[in-house]
């Protein structure tokens, strides 16, 4: 039978959308009776349009925190998932939980139901609603999820604050070099040109740097260029080994490279400290983590550190032997797995890393800060003596 996407309102007015399987409209409609709603239209729908899509991360961490309140509220899975349907604002959520009730309602497990949207629940969230079915948890679970999507959250919030500064200081500085040669410099030359004034290098470079600027087709050049070069770098990481020597690379780099590093590093050991802690076995919970990382010089060792566990060696010497990896992440590890307390190390050492990456982000911006002011001012300073130089030369000759 082929699946209908419906749009529904409630009593209220609002818009629901959802997916039933159905021979044909009337039967369809027959079968919404039961949800006490207003029934509006129905097409035809491939599912594997939706697979495609993805919602946001606060989004997701929303239905978590609802999904959870409503589990430990006593409320069943089936009657949780209408009501999380009811409840979402956004259109393709609405249709994900339908899906999913769809799902359970045919006996099927959640899980099972979460692995049909993997662009939308990552692998750490899927494995470790795996491990609260098997080990009927999924309270604790779903804490933990909620716990670990938070953190991530934070985490990102914290990087693109960082970055926020930076970033609209070097837009504000191409807008300010764009408008002054291409508005200012011009409407300066026509002066100069109408003095026949001896003009010196610095403004006979800046006036050449403004024709150039304003021409169509540099301009056209330098879209096509930015775009190619993001194109080029997007297909050269789908090449393995390209892409692994790339991020290689993209570690090497001076001071970049190290907070590079321990930003995923931080990543990493969080979600190893989640998975193990949740009860998911140490060398599917390594393999589970490698996913929240996209580094593939570090996903590599990572699969090393797998393979090396798997086949009965310690984590201490699996992560000593790939040499990338800090020591004091290695030597703590050796120590947690000494004593027994291998996720009270990692809860510690993702403090710690947490710690550096905000400490490292924070001399970032006193390093990059003063840089970027002598930047802007050294362009405006630039531009300007160009532009009067000539201009004095002429009012000292009158003055003579």
């Amino acid at each position: 039978m082929p699946n209908y996407l419906y749009k529904l309102k409630d009593e209220n007015g609002k818009a629901l959308y959802g997916f039933w399987e159905a021979r044909d409209v009337r039967e369809l409609k027959s079968r919404l009776r039961a949800f006490d709603v207003f029934f509006i239209s129905a097409k035809i729908f491939d599912i594997k349009e939706l697979k495609r899509q993805t919602v946001s991360f606060d989004t997701l961490l929303m239905f978590t925190h609802r999904l959870t309140s409503l589990i430990e509220s006593g409320i069943p899975i089936l009657s949780a998932l209408n009501i999380l349907w009811k409840q979402s604002e956004e259109k393709t959520m609405q249709l994900v939980i339908s899906r999913m009730y769809r799902h359970v309602e045919d006996g099927e497990n959640i899980s099972k139901a979460l692995d049909e949207f993997p662009n939308i629940f990552p692998l750490m969230y899927r494995s470790l609603v795996h491990v609260a079915e098997k080990t009927g948890s999924m309270v604790f679970i779903l804490r933990r999820i909620v716990e670990y999507l938070e953190y991530q959250r934070q985490f990102i919030t914290r990087v693109k604050k960082a970055m926020l500064y930076p970033c609209i200081v070097m837009v504000l500085t191409i807008l300010v070099l764009i408008g002054m040669f291409t508005f200012v410099v011009p409407t300066f030359q026509k002066v100069l040109v109408g003095l026949n004034a001896d003009l010196p290098l610095i403004t006979r470079v800046v006036l050449g740097l403004s024709r150039v600027m304003r021409n169509p087709v540099f301009i056209t050049l330098v879209v096509v260029s930015i775009v190619s070069a993001l194109i080029v770098y997007r297909e050269v990481r789908k090449i393995p080994d390209l892409g692994y020597k790339l991020d290689k690379y993209m570690l090497s780099l001076p001071y970049f490279g190290n907070l590079f590093l321990t930003m995923a590093i931080s990543r990493f050991i969080n979600s190893l400290r989640v998975l193990i802690g949740s009860g998911l076995p140490i060398v599917e919970s390594i393999d589970v983590a490698k996913s929240t990382i996209t580094n593939k010089y570090l996903i590599k060792h990572i699969g090393d550190v797998k393979e090396g566990v798997k086949q009965g060696r310690s984590l201490y010497e699996t992560f000593r032997d790939t040499k990338v990896f800090p020591v004091l992440l290695v030597e703590m590890l050796g120590i947690g797995e000494k004593v027994g307390t291998v996720t009270k190390v990692l809860e510690n050492l993702t403090k710690h890393f947490d710690e550096e990456v905000d400490y490292k982000l924070n001399k970032f911006l006193t390093i990059i800060d003063p840089i970027l002011i002598i930047i802007v001012g050294t362009i405006i300073i630039f531009t300007m003596l160009a532009i009067y130089m000539p201009i004095f030369s002429i009012w000292n000759k009158l003055a003579s």
